[in-house]
């Protein structure tokens, strides 16, 4: 069964939420797990890829942003939509429901405090309650 947490922040700053995004994909990479982040728009992209190269200050979390040039087999992938040779860990940055759930063991969900972030991802909460994953909450 699916395993899907939300992490609800008290913020609702853009450099909070790819914080967030960051640490967690961080954590999933140290535990040996494959990322794959679903954004909104290819400026959302543009702003993961740049925290992912500049997160912390003695490396960088190695990624390929889909659609940049010749596809490259990283740890971690971003993108607007899931592709098939994503698995793992899927985060979700996006105010849409991911697809493609079948090939990811877990899905995080980061949700800023903003009202409409918010009510998107109450319907979100509402399709996976549907389709009987596994929920949890966490207040940041």
């Amino acid at each position: 069964m699916l395993q899907v947490n939300f992490y609800l922040l008290s913020t609702n700053s853009v450099e909070s939420r790819l914080l967030t995004a960051c640490r967690l994909v961080d954590k999933a990479l140290q535990a040996g797990q494959r990322v794959f982040i679903q954004l909104e728009n290819d400026t959302d992209a543009q702003a993961c890829d740049e925290w992912l190269w500049s997160f912390k200050a003695e490396s960088f979390i190695p990624h390929h942003r889909l659609g940049d040039g010749k596809f490259i087999d990283a740890p971690v992938l971003l993108g607007l939509k899931t592709p098939v040779e994503a698995d793992g860990v899927l985060l979700n940055l996006s105010t849409r429901a991911p697809q493609g759930l079948a090939q990811f063991q877990r899905v995080l969900e980061v949700i800023a405090n903003d009202e409409q972030l918010k009510q998107a991802g109450r319907s979100r909460w509402q399709y996976y309650r549907q389709q009987g994953f596994r929920l949890e909450k966490y207040d940041l």
